[in-house]
């Protein structure tokens, strides 16, 4: 099983780190000084350059879309005699990913448009400007057409890039037209098309051949303006955030799927709107076919069409690969078993994205919004938090909620004038998922909690077994926080650095064999605790008998009905309960026995663990190491008490006598 467990863990990282996109590289922090940058409404910023005329005294505004692997510094023949005579201001920008302009994961076609737009009214350019696009770079002139015709004065269309599957253009001719490229580059331009998630494998892969040869989509004269353009310090720049999110999303934007087909846009412009749209047309071009682009001016009229021999056109160099020694149909083969063995893996191991909650869930719970957008569910219980003594924030288990019933009585609630509050970590019940969750993004949810509902400087924090790592978290990142904590059969982390190994040990052994598996997979393989959770290759059963005492059982019947499940998980498992074991057994910053005392004469307040001695989950000893290594914990044993100690009424009373009075 552990060899069986081996091969196919291997199997699925290799795949999945081949096919995984590296991050952007981040760029210096003093970008805004060396380029002019814009803040768009989502936070990113596009860097652009200006040049011409003032725009306010243009008569003709005119931006300037790069192409392939290209920059808002796209050295074109700008003279300041065209410039007079014509009035011009140009705007250059970088499109999302290249040179300075930050990246879009979700970039498309439809993004790229909105960009252009939100540029414009960011810079005061007025109701309307001209467009013009060469190569890959004009499906966002496309785009302008079909989404923001209104905005348009003018558009133009240089050797405009074919998408090979556009739904009206006749098939005849999109075949001609992807055939007049080598093999290889349709083979790129495939993949971006059917399979986007394998283009980064695709692109970066050694098994098929790689050549990048220009001399097969290029004539002589573009070879030779490509050494003056093309220099390696000015591609360098171009790609500094990295060619996954600069050049192969734009592969992915003007190659997927689009909304429309360029036959079926409309002329923006009428006898009381005046503009006119161009396109440009390179006789010798070796990328692109003509009659394509005849077709559409066709179905178009509206359309100029423009024929010139002897143009120039590059960029498509950079992804080229030549035509494989080996036959096509081997190639294609070898392709296709390559990414249905990919895909099969990916889905396997690709965890699901959160069940949106629905749109009323603030009214039927009370939600705060923390400074990252997320929200949290919360409920209050007790003294009014203005007039209460002891202020505890309850920190549920592992595949629990805020809804979780304890035995808060009224006496108990005026005898130590208590304000209890509950609420739903990241994922469970109504509470936002994190996808960057850790020990300490828990943490600092709590002390942003505390602050939002006007808790006051301090509170004590209260956490039950695998909600226990947060109080940890709450003892190492907020001690100032804090006027106590206490930790309910807390969890163990088997990786826990300055613990004696041979506790460790044991401690893991006390679980059955499939539970083992399931934290050591979070450990070592969080990325595969999804696909471990969810397969059938290897057993599974998980039987609570075997982690449970009988009364344990008994308790779980009485407070784990389905329906309470499965309004805890109603935002999927893997945003709640799966990335809960993947916080609580990864790898720590800290170790516990390294915590200092929050707690000094002056600054009163205590910390308690709670061990019950009857547990099948928590081995006794670790917690008794950590204590003796921690003199200021106070340690309380529990006898003929399980795991669920918590739920036993005086098993809670004494747990919060504790806290409201040492």
């Amino acid at each position: 099983m552990f060899l069986l467990l081996a091969i196919v863990g291997l199997i699925s990282y290799y795949v999945y780190k081949s096919i995984k996109p590296p991050p952007p590289i981040p760029l210096p922090e003093n970008v805004s000084k060396k380029s002019l940058r814009v803040e768009l409404s989502d936070g990113r910023h596009i860097a652009y350059r200006e040049l011409g005329c003032p725009k306010d005294e243009a008569k003709n505004k005119i931006i300037i879309i790069h192409g392939y692997a290209n920059s808002k510094e796209v050295d074109l023949y700008t003279t300041q005699e065209m410039i007079d005579e014509f009035k011009i201001y140009f705007l250059f920008f970088d499109r999302a990913g290249h040179g300075e302009s930050d990246p879009n994961p979700s970039r498309t076609l439809k993004t790229d448009t909105y960009d252009i737009e939100e540029l414009a009214d960011k810079l005061q350019l007025g109701p309307k400007f001209h467009v013009l696009g060469m190569s890959l770079g004009a499906y966002p002139v496309y785009g302008c057409l079909k989404y923001i015709p209104h905005r348009l004065s003018g558009a133009s269309l240089v050797v405009p890039l074919i998408n090979f599957w556009w739904r009206r253009i006749p098939q005849n001719l999109l075949n001609a037209a992807i055939k007049k490229l080598p093999f290889a580059f349709q083979m790129i331009l495939r993949v971006a098309h059917y399979c986007p998630w394998l283009l980064y494998w695709w692109m970066t892969q050694k098994w098929f051949p790689n050549d990048r040869d220009p001399k097969k989509i290029w004539t002589e004269r573009d070879i030779e303006l490509s050494k003056i353009y093309y220099k390696k310090s000015y591609m360098d720049a171009v790609k500094r955030q990295g060619e996954y999110v600069s050049c192969y999303q734009d592969i992915i934007a003007g190659y997927g799927n689009w909304e429309f087909d360029p036959t079926e846009l409309s002329n923006p412009f009428t006898d009381t709107n005046k503009g006119s749209v161009h396109m440009w047309c390179a006789l010798d071009d070796k990328q692109i076919l003509r009659e394509v682009l005849v077709y559409i001016c066709d179905k178009l009229p509206w359309i100029k069409f423009h024929e010139v021999p002897h143009m120039f056109k590059p960029e498509f160099y950079f992804t080229l690969t030549t035509s494989p020694k080996s036959s096509g149909q081997m190639m294609l083969l070898l392709l296709a078993i390559v990414g249905l063995t990919s895909y099969y893996v990916y889905k396997l191991i690709k965890p699901p994205p959160p069940i949106p909650l629905p749109e009323n869930v603030t009214k039927k719970s009370p939600r705060i919004k923390l400074s990252d957008g997320r929200h949290i569910a919360y409920k209050e219980l007790g003294f009014p938090k203005d007039e209460a003594k002891n202020k505890i924030i309850i920190i549920h288990g592992y595949a629990n909620s805020k809804d979780v019933d304890l035995y808060t009585t009224q006496e108990m609630i005026d005898e130590f004038k208590i304000y209890f509050l509950f609420f739903d970590r990241a994922g469970y019940g109504e509470s936002d998922p994190n996808s960057s969750r850790t020990l300490k993004t828990d943490t600092y949810d709590i002390e942003e909690l505390a602050d939002k509902l006007q808790l006051g400087p301090r509170f004590h924090v209260l956490g039950m077994s695998l909600g226990a790592y947060p109080v940890y978290g709450c003892l190492k990142y907020i001690p100032h926080r804090l006027s106590g904590a206490s930790l309910a059969v807390p969890l163990i982390n088997f990786w826990w650095r300055r613990i004696p190994q041979n506790l460790l040990n044991a401690a893991i052994k006390k679980l059955p064999f499939e539970f083992q598996m399931t934290l050591r997979v979070a450990h070592y393989c969080p990325w595969l605790l999804y696909w471990w959770m969810t397969q059938k290759w290897f057993p599974s059963n998980r039987d609570p008998k075997k982690t449970l005492t009988e009364r344990d059982i008994e308790l779980s019947e009485t407070y784990s009905k389905k329906s309470y499940k499965d309004a805890v998980l109603r935002q999927g498992e893997y945003v709640s309960s799966q990335r809960d074991i993947i916080a609580g057994y990864g790898n720590w910053e800290f170790d516990p026995t390294e915590l200092s005392n929050p707690f000094s004469d002056t600054n009163k307040g205590s910390v308690h663990i709670w061990c019950a001695l009857d547990d099948k989950q928590i081995l006794r000893d670790v917690l008794v190491y950590i204590c003796d290594k921690l003199p200021w914990i106070k340690f309380h044993e529990v006898p003929h008490a399980g795991h669920w100690i918590i739920h036993e009424k005086k098993h809670f009373e004494a747990i919060i006598k504790a806290a409201c009075t040492e």
